[in-house]
């Protein structure tokens, strides 16, 4: 049974990856296999931790060039005044 009915949460890419990845789980019987299987959903969950992160830093980077281009802007603006 999908976990969507059981807690009620709204089917999502994110709970339907979760539980085709709950199902595999299921059908594994090898300690080796649900290990590998864990290892790489770990290593997913961290590269897309890592690649929002990274996202972020390069907004705020830009976002920071912009205020520092804006505040040059002005000063030379007033300085012409």
């Amino acid at each position: 049974m999908s976990a969507h009915v059981l807690t009620d949460v709204p089917r999502t890419p994110t709970t339907a990856t979760a539980e085709r990845a709950l199902r595999r789980l299921e059908q594994l019987t090898d300690d080796r296999a649900v290990d590998t299987l864990l290892t790489s959903f770990l290593a997913r969950r961290r590269a897309m931790r890592k690649a929002r992160h990274e996202q972020a830093a390069k907004r705020a980077r830009q976002e920071h060039e912009q205020l520092v281009q804006r505040a040059l802007l002005a000063a030379g603006l007033a300085h012409l005044r």
